[in-house]
């Protein structure tokens, strides 16, 4: 298994992103009130549909390779969210993890600067995870300490000290789609638009 980097050729540019979550859950049903609860576990993954722009032959013959190679191959591909690169909050310079924390865990400790700010969804990266930040975002205290809630769980444990990335952080995906058509062409063999899944990998 490889893993490879998403191409910055004139056939892979992005124009529109749909995020999604695959979640596995057990539910519980009360024996004498029938209330549901939900159990999620730590096998949640991000979804990624990809819309990629028409494309001329030429681009569209290297976007066919490698899309192609991806399907027949199952390798890994990193990828960032192409529409956020980088906090909407005040978070910048060197952040790291502040405390370890386990797998399922639902909050993250980051060591910033007093008055750091993460709004909702932005996106931060540690050790190879893509972090969604939760709706109520966090603020640094006054020693710069984040509580940072997660919309997603840790998919895996995390070490203190480990660095933060918040410029375009990236996580492995695979691409889900390998038993139908891929690519199209039009007129003139121009490839036409396509729309790509792919699923977080560990």
């Amino acid at each position: 298994m490889t893993t490879v980097s998403w191409p910055t050729g004139d056939g892979f540019v992005i124009s529109d992103c749909r995020v999604g979550v695959r979640t596995a859950k057990s539910r519980f049903s009360g024996f004498f009130d029938g209330g549901i609860q939900s159990l999620s576990h730590s096998a949640n993954r991000l979804l990624f549909t990809l819309t990629l722009t028409p494309c001329t032959a030429d681009d569209g013959a290297e976007r066919e390779a490698f899309l192609l190679s991806l399907a027949s191959s199952g390798d890994w591909v990193n990828l960032s969210h192409p529409l956020r690169r980088q906090p909407r909050g005040t978070m910048r310079g060197t952040p790291v993890v502040e405390t370890a924390a386990l797998a399922g865990a639902r909050t993250l400790r980051v060591q910033g600067v007093a008055g750091d700010t993460l709004e909702a969804g932005d996106i931060l990266g540690v050790d190879g995870q893509m972090l969604v930040t939760a709706y109520a975002g966090a603020v640094a205290n006054g020693a710069g300490l984040l509580i940072v809630p997660l919309a997603l769980p840790l998919r895996a444990a995390i070490d203190d000290a480990e660095a933060v990335t918040w410029q375009a952080p990236t996580t492995t995906f695979q691409l889900l789609a390998d038993e139908a058509a891929i690519v199209g062409y039009g007129f003139g063999a121009i490839q036409a638009e396509i729309e790509l899944p792919f699923g977080e990998v560990f």
